[in-house]
């Protein structure tokens, strides 16, 4: 099975909406996105965090490439979040995928049996998992496709108050990105969540990136940005401000 699912104050930067799931009408076809992924996150022991790595890397990444697999990106929180906390994200090209167990135990980072997968889950002292979809009209994508480090924000937007975020985002926030050279993959959780969260993902090359003015502040200049900021800040509040490094050894396809 190809690409199957595997594992694995806020920056002035952004704010964005959310698409709530579709729900299919009799007698139509229920159309996927093709910008989904499965993402699980895993709190390993710390105890055990060198027995993980080295599954991961002797067994599971082999046995996920010999099952077909072509794109997993595995992230880590070394410096800015919770210590031992691993993301691992695949694409999902469709639902029917998880009616196989053998895939189902891929999506939370095993492969190659039940001993493999029973010294995994000793290792292991949470997971969680929810399906991300990409919202491509509220992003600026780069074209480095597995950034080596990644400005991580969730936000949790109000109930009741989406389409009006989604329009002041669109009207306001994304000019002031793109007219800053600033690059964002916004994308919403679903499946797995109360549907309420967003999240951006800024790629950056080094962490001296970090540096540099926040993007509405370059493009909008501070009485702007302030105002902007402060337009946002009652319809969403942060859950999650991060950094995530990316694993090589871990990933699978899309090097760069």
């Amino acid at each position: 099975m190809k690409n199957r699912f595997a594992f694995g104050a806020v920056t002035l930067l952004i704010a964005a909406p959310h698409a709530t799931a579709g729900f299919a009408q009799p007698g139509r076809r229920l159309e996927f996105p093709a910008n989904r992924s499965l993402v699980v996150i895993v709190q390993v022991r710390p105890e055990m965090l060198g027995e993980w790595l080295d599954l991961q890397k002797k067994a599971v990444v082999p046995a996920l490439q010999k099952a077909g697999v072509t794109a997993r990106t595995v992230y880590s929180s070394r410096v800015f979040g919770t210590a031992f906390e691993y993301r691992i994200v695949q694409p999902v090209s469709r639902f029917a995928d998880f009616d196989s167990v053998t895939a189902q135990a891929e999506g939370f980072g095993s492969a190659g049996g039940d001993i493999l997968a029973g010294k995994l889950r000793r290792c292991l002292r949470g997971a969680s998992s929810f399906l991300s979809t990409v919202l491509p009209e509220l992003s600026n994508p780069s074209d480095d496709k597995a950034p080596p480090i990644i400005q991580f924000l969730r936000l949790h937007v109000a109930a009741g108050r989406m389409e009006e975020y989604q329009q002041v985002y669109k009207s306001e926030v994304v000019p002031a990105l793109k007219k800053a050279g600033a690059y964002v993959n916004v994308a919403s959780r679903r499946l797995g969540t109360d549907g309420l969260d967003l999240t951006f993902e800024t790629p950056l090359k080094k962490f001296a990136d970090l540096d540099a003015p926040p993007a509405l502040l370059r493009s909008l200049g501070p009485e702007g940005a302030a105002k902007l900021t402060a337009k946002l800040n009652g319809l969403a509040i942060v859950v999650e401000n991060t950094i995530w490094v990316r694993e090589s050894d871990l990933s699978i396809g899309e090097e760069r």
